[in-house]
C-alpha cells in the first residue's frame, strides 16, 4: 500500500474517532444556569447582515452541564437541530422543558430566548455518525423573525453551500456570535474505505471547520433556502463535516 494511500486512511480514521459538534462542558468562568432563559448573550458581527432565524440551543436537563448546538427556525413555533442535542431528554422521556433557543437580538435589542415545549419528531438513533441525525421541536410561543424557507431537492458534488451556527467566544464563553462559513459538498464515496457506506441522505462537507456548537447549524444555499443541517465533524485543521439533508416532508406548522 503507497505512502499516500495509507496517510489518506490515517486522516480518514482520525476523523471518524474524534468527530464531534456540541458542545458539552463551559469554562469555569460560565454560569450554568438549572431554571430560566439561560444568561448568554448572542450577537451578529459587526457590520454584516444577521441570520435572525438561527438560534443557541442550551439543554439543561444534561446531569452536569448545559449542552449548547445551534437550532433553526423554520415555522413561527418550529425548530430543527440535531437529534444527539436532545439525546438526554430523549433518554429521559422526551420532555423538553429545560431546552430554550436564544436568538441574537435586533436592533440592538437583547437575545431573545425561547422555550421548547415538546420534541415533535427525530431520526432513528443508531449512534453512528454516518446516518440521519435530526430533531424537529415544537416552541413553546411564536417567535416573530422569518423562517427558513426549505428546499427539498437534494444537494449534489460540487454545490457551494454556507453553514450558519451560534458558536462560543474564544475568549468569553458566556458571549456567543452567529457565524458563516462557506463548505463545498463532495462525494459520500470517500468515506466507503473507513466505514459504513453513507446513505444518500447524508453529504460529505469539505473546506468547511466545524467548531463546538455547530451541530443543527442550518447549511444554506445561494438564495438562503436551507438544505439540510449539520449533525458531526472533525477536527478544525481537517475542516471536514456530515450534513443531514432535511426529512421530507418536514412536520411544521404553516405546512
Amino acid at each position: 500500500m503507497g505512502c499516500k494511500r495509507i496517510a489518506a486512511i490515517v486522516v480518514w480514521v482520525s476523523a471518524l474517532l474524534t468527530w464531534t459538534s456540541c458542545q458539552k462542558g463551559s469554562s469555569p468562568g460560565a454560569t450554568y444556569v438549572e431554571h430560566g432563559p439561560p444568561r448568554y448573550e448572542i450577537t451578529c458581527p459587526v457590520g454584516e447582515a444577521c441570520e435572525e432565524s438561527v438560534a443557541l440551543l442550551v439543554g439543561q436537563s444534561a446531569p452536569k452541564e448545559p449542552m449548547r448546538c445551534t437550532a433553526a427556525l423554520v415555522g413561527e413555533r418550529t425548530a430543527i437541530t440535531a437529534g444527539h442535542c436532545v439525546a438526554w431528554e430523549l433518554s429521559a422521556g422526551g420532555s423538553c422543558g429545560g431546552v430554550w433557543l436564544g436568538f441574537a437580538g435586533l436592533d440592538a435589542g437583547s437575545t431573545e430566548w425561547v422555550g421548547c415545549n415538546r420534541i415533535r419528531s427525530v431520526s432513528t438513533v443508531s449512534g453512528n455518525l454516518l446516518s440521519p441525525d435530526y430533531a424537529i421541536l415544537e416552541l413553546s410561543e411564536t417567535v416573530s423573525r422569518r423562517p427558513y424557507a426549505i428546499e427539498m431537492e437534494p444537494v449534489t458534488s460540487g454545490d457551494v453551500v454556507r453553514m450558519v451556527s451560534v458558536t462560543a467566544d474564544r475568549f468569553y464563553d458566556e458571549r456567543h456570535e452567529v457565524r458563516s462559513r462557506r463548505c463545498v459538498v463532495d462525494e459520500n464515496g470517500s468515506l466507503a474505505p473507513f466505514g459504513p457506506t453513507a446513505p444518500q441522505s447524508i453529504r460529505v462537507l469539505s473546506s468547511c471547520p466545524i467548531r463546538e456548537g455547530s451541530s443543527g447549524s442550518p447549511v444554506l444555499d445561494a438564495a438562503g433556502r436551507m438544505r439540510g443541517l449539520i449533525h458531526g465533524g472533525g477536527p478544525r485543521y481537517f475542516a471536514y463535516g456530515l450534513m443531514t439533508l432535511l426529512p421530507e416532508p418536514v412536520d411544521r406548522d404553516g405546512g
